[in-house]
């Protein structure tokens, strides 16, 4: 039996008329059936959706003047209890721009090319865009743009870490951290129509610090424990910021001596007076402290010698 549109259905049913069985049939057929149809809904879940297959799409998206164009479509992944929001026009847009790239312009190839979806939204909290699977919070298969960049490192874990006074002494900008730390520090302090101004670009990085006497034999500039910066200010290099790595102290019966925790310090060459603050933001670069994540399997690794 065929769906009916509504006017049709009025006709088989309007006054004088005798419905046949038919009439009847297409009207059932024009009418949603929620238990083969795979839509309900109820206090608890409000509007319920259901795939009719396994790899059925969830909800498809047309133009009323392009009914047979499909625009956009949600689907489960096959795996994964991912969303995935995919587009076809936008999938071909890709497969033509790898075509040009190689230098191929006869043609895209209909099979298919790399990803199928737009975006993913995966059910332990990761994003992809033009990725199925990610597995990172934010994961982009393409090339991104962004008018700035500010890290939030530390923010949650250690919201007692705020700005901290410019006044020449040493303040800690992070928690207690262990084992191997790669940072991004941005800092910047200044008084407006003064002329003292100083901002800081810098890459800290940390070995579980290393503390021994053996160790420091040949550790005269610090490369162990290394803190690149970039310094900018605008009249005297006293104005400037720096940073560094300090041990937290220890006392006895503290842990084994592989134990070594320690912070990132900030400070400003000179005190800038009262009410000024030394703003910066933070972001980490590495997140394998122990380096845990590089014993692998032969396997896991994919070596095959």
């Amino acid at each position: 039996m065929a769906k009916r549109n509504r006017s049709t259905l009025k006709n088989y049913f309007s006054k004088g008329s005798l419905p046949s069985s038919e009439h009847f049939s297409d009207l059932i057929d024009s009418c949603l059936n929620s238990l083969e149809e795979g839509f309900d809904k109820s206090v608890n879940e409000g509007f319920k959706v259901s795939s009719l297959e396994e790899d059925a799409h969830l909800l498809s998206f047309y133009r009323q003047n392009a009914p047979q164009q499909q625009l956009w479509s949600i689907k489960f992944d096959t795996q994964i209890d991912a969303l995935l929001f995919s587009s076809p026009n936008a999938q071909y847009a890709t497969q033509e721009s790898g075509a040009a790239a190689n230098g191929n312009t006869g043609g895209v190839s209909g099979e298919s090319q790399g990803p199928q979806s737009v975006l993913a939204l995966s059910p332990n909290a990761c994003v992809g865009i033009n990725c199925d699977r990610p597995t990172h919070t934010l994961e982009v298969n393409g090339t991104l743009k962004a008018s700035g960049r500010k890290g939030g490192a530390f923010e949650e874990e250690s919201p007692e870490i705020l700005p901290v006074r410019a006044d020449g002494n040493w303040h800690s900008i992070s928690p207690k951290l262990e084992g191997c730390q790669a940072l991004e520090v941005v800092a910047g302090v200044g008084i407006k129509s003064t002329g003292r101004y100083g901002m800081l670009r810098a890459i800290a990085m940390n070995a579980c610090d290393p503390d021994a006497w053996w160790f420091d034999i040949f550790n005269w500039f610090n490369v162990k424990t290394s803190i690149k910066s970039q310094h900018a200010y605008y009249t005297s290099s006293a104005d400037k910021l720096c940073l560094r790595w300090v041990k937290e102290s220890k006392t006895k019966g503290d842990g084994s001596e592989a134990y070594r925790p320690y912070y990132l310090q900030i400070r400003s060459n000179t005190d800038y007076g009262e009410g000024v603050y030394i703003r910066y933001h933070i972001t980490k670069l590495w997140f394998d402290n122990y380096m845990q994540e590089c014993i692998l399997t032969k396997e896991e690794a994919g070596d095959e010698s």
